[in-house]
């Protein structure tokens, strides 16, 4: 019992060690985007008539995620913290008309000096080697570069796991970004205002890496921004070239008063003082006090989306939002069951296709045994350690709705059994230790001879890697997992029909 508590202390300290080095949002700059209009904003600031009229239509934009680890498979933004921080996306552009869904699974890299990178070339490289096309492609990692985030126009967006919690607006200040808008206080970028010194009518700033293709020349190219008037007579010209957003000089992280206006007092090159919008989400004021983009914003945004990023957008709405909740069913409360391979069960969320399941020590599951996307109603357990109580629970998604709720936990005990694991009395599937390729004999009772079955094998972090459906002629049949290609490890044989579950524990042995 001894050994198993110093286990169970040395796992915990690993983890919060491991969390303990990840930097927060403290520790980052606030964005890692260079500063320069987009090309496509120039256009369209030059020439409007060009540009077709926005429709009403709410515009469905595809997101290809990918979550960053370390070489070994460490370090992964959590699921349940990616869908909280989806969630606020969406309701972040919910007054644009613009929402956000998951074009495909969400792919997983083990790159240690991607996981913690110290420059955007770095990034550059991460994202050609990664990218998925006709998708706003989103990289969540540890530290981007020492920011927050940042967005290579022809890349994608870079997120920093310490900057996207459900109350953080760093994503969608990335993706406005990615959607043509720079920041209310372009020039500044790098330069602390001083209200006691003269301000100039220009700013010179550097964007060296924010071109239409990539470019890392030195030394940098550089650019000239006029330096926006509070009358905004030179709003059109000056800044960000966007008339509705007032003059902003900050470019740090910032306080807002009551009124939702920065502390600091500014004055424009004519003298006339103001302070600084927080509202915005492009601007530097902190989240507590950003809620909105302008109406000129989200113009620009929705125009460059029907026209230079048309490919991202989907021809109808995708998922949707649900109330439904599901049940735990398997392990019930205080139930106790095998220690190797436990099955969790629960019942379907209409509305959802996705759910993410946990299972922990710790009722608060800051640490977790177990945290998988799965699209069916049932998983397995990696092995757990017996007579000691854990935690699960079960979180529906679809594509586009992550604003949903954990079910209640439910704990349970594993215990060691003899017992074998599969369900129902009569089975035998042997062997249990294969070579990769190896078939499988099944014998069965009779009431399962001649009965459609769904059968499927789940690796032991809860993935399907295999299905086929089948109807057995006789009571002992073969049955080929196509498992050449399996790593060695443990896996998990599920085979439901109308008489019920079967279950049984597989081992893929190495050559």
């Amino acid at each position: 019992m001894q050994l198993k508590h110093y286990t169970f202390f040395l796992l915990l300290f690993t983890h919060f060690s491991l969390q303990a080095q990840e930097p927060q949002k403290a520790d980052l700059a606030p964005c890692g985007t260079a500063p320069k209009l987009d090309p496509w904003l120039e256009k369209f600031r030059a020439n409007p008539q060009d540009f077709p009229e926005d429709s009403d239509d709410t515009l469905y934009v595809g997101v290809q995620i990918h979550l960053v680890g370390t070489n070994s498979g460490a370090g992964y933004f959590a699921n349940d913290r990616l869908l909280d921080a989806f969630c606020r996306l969406n309701q972040d552009f919910a007054g644009t008309g613009i929402q956000f869904y998951f074009k495909n699974a969400w792919n997983r890299i083990n790159n240690s000096a991607w996981y913690q990178h110290d420059s955007t070339v770095q990034g550059v490289q991460m994202m050609f080697q990664n990218n998925v096309p006709d998708v706003l492609n989103a990289y969540f990692m540890s530290n981007p570069a020492g920011n927050c985030g940042y967005n290579l126009p022809y890349a994608g967006v870079a997120m920093g796991h310490g900057c996207a919690g459900p109350n953080d607006h760093t994503w969608a200040h990335e993706i406005g970004h990615a959607l043509g808008l720079p920041h209310p206080f372009i020039g500044w970028e790098g330069k602390v205002y001083n209200f006691n010194d003269p301000t100039p009518d220009t700013l010179t700033y550097d964007y060296t890496h924010f071109h239409s293709t990539p470019d890392t020349i030195v030394p940098a190219p550089l650019d000239t921004a006029l330096v926006e008037y509070l009358d905004g007579s030179n709003c059109g010209i000056a800044a960000d070239k966007i008339c509705d957003t007032k003059p902003d000089y900050l470019s740090y992280r910032w306080n807002c008063n009551a009124q939702g206006m920065s502390s600091v007092q500014q004055k424009d090159p004519t003298g006339a003082t103001f302070f600084s919008d927080g509202s915005l989400f492009m601007s530097y004021a902190n989240d507590v006090c950003q809620n909105r983009f302008s109406p000129d914003q989200i113009q620009i945004m929705r125009l460059k989306l029907q026209t230079d990023k048309s490919n991202w957008l989907a021809a109808e709405a995708q998922g949707g939002p649900f109330t439904s909740q599901s049940e735990l069913l398997i392990p019930g409360p205080g139930s106790s069951v095998p220690a190797s391979g436990t099955l969790l069960q629960w019942t379907s969320s209409p509305g959802a296709t996705h759910y993410v399941v946990q299972v922990s020590r710790l009722n608060t599951f800051a640490f977790k045994e177990l945290d998988v996307v799965v699209t069916d109603t049932f998983a397995f357990s990696p092995a757990l350690l017996p007579n000691i109580s854990y935690y699960w629970r079960v979180r529906p998604f679809n594509s586009s709705f992550t604003c949903t709720e954990f079910t209640p936990n439910v704990k349970f005990t594993p215990v060691t059994s003899s017992v074998s694991d599969a369900g129902n009395a009569g089975w035998m599937i042997y062997p249990t230790l294969l070579q990769a390729g190896q078939n499988l004999v099944v014998e069965m009772p009779e009431k399962w001879v001649n009965e459609p079955l769904n059968c499927q094998v789940f690796n032991a972090a809860g993935r399907l890697v295999w299905q086929g459906e089948r109807q057995f002629a006789g009571k002992k049949e073969t049955l080929d997992l196509s498992s050449q290609s399996w790593a060695p490890g443990i896996y998990y044989l599920v085979c439901t029909g109308r008489p019920g579950i079967v279950r049984q524990s597989l081992s893929i042995l190495g050559y």
